[in-house]
């Protein structure tokens, strides 16, 4: 189910673990237990594009990572990255007190703080 992957292509596409869909389908009794998490930036090297991401979570409990979905360059190593600590179980409390180095794409990810359901605008403005 961790298994990273990544189309290379201009704007790449990484992801691991299951989609919105994926998480709901296979468990139709907590669907209202699934949160997603998401935002929309822009990164430096493409000022002109957003980016989108977004990580789907387990609502309760301690809110463990069920899937990441990233578009952005150096979509693939930062997907293979994350994969890892989805192997040991990591959750959205770990995702955003992860220490970032400062700027890569991968620093998004640690920023996530909309949620889907709360029907916010997932922009992010600013560092």
């Amino acid at each position: 189910m961790y298994v990273a992957t990544t189309v290379f292509t201009p704007l790449e596409y990484g992801c691991v673990g299951l989609s919105e869909e994926e998480a709901e389908s296979r468990h139709p009794s907590i669907q209202d237990s699934i949160e997603v998490y998401h935002a929309f930036y822009k990164l430096l090297e493409f000022t002109v594009a957003e980016r989108c991401q977004h990580v789907v979570c387990e609502r309760d409990g301690g809110q463990r990572i069920l899937g990441l979905h990233f578009t952005s360059s150096n979509a693939g190593e930062v997907t293979q990255g994350f994969a890892m600590g989805f192997q040991c179980g990591a959750t959205l409390t770990h995702l955003t007190e992860t220490v970032v180095i400062h700027p890569t794409c991968a620093e998004e990810l640690t920023k996530v703080n909309v949620s889907k359901r709360s029907g916010l605008d997932a922009t992010v403005t600013g560092c």
